[in-house]
């Protein structure tokens, strides 16, 4: 990210207006993605995680605890990942923002 100077494009007077998006905004870039298929994996886990536990009478104890103890640490993942995205969004203002999906 910045602004190179020795680029010819640079001192481009069509590239003068005020209202244009910077190209790094205008589509999310790969840590953006990135970041949006992890919390839908997290989400997809801990939907699955979920269906397995609903089953919690055809496993031992022990199986229904392991399940458990996952559910939680995935839920705790899609929180920070949540975390991570929304103060992104606020760091890098609304335009910046808009790149990173919600998922």
């Amino acid at each position: 990210m910045g602004f190179d100077l020795d680029r010819s494009e640079a001192n481009d007077p069509r590239e003068s207006d005020a209202n244009c998006v910077p190209a790094e905004f205008s589509e999310p870039s790969g840590f953006d993605r990135a970041l949006s298929q992890n919390l839908m994996a997290e989400r997809f886990a801990i939907d699955a995680y979920r269906k397995i536990a609903a089953h919690g009478q055809s496993y031992d104890k022990a199986t229904l605890r392991l399940i458990k103890v996952a559910l939680a640490v995935e839920e705790e993942h899609a929180e920070i990942l949540s975390n991570i995205i929304e103060n992104l969004r606020v760091l890098n203002g609304s335009t910046a923002g808009n790149s990173l999906g919600k998922v």
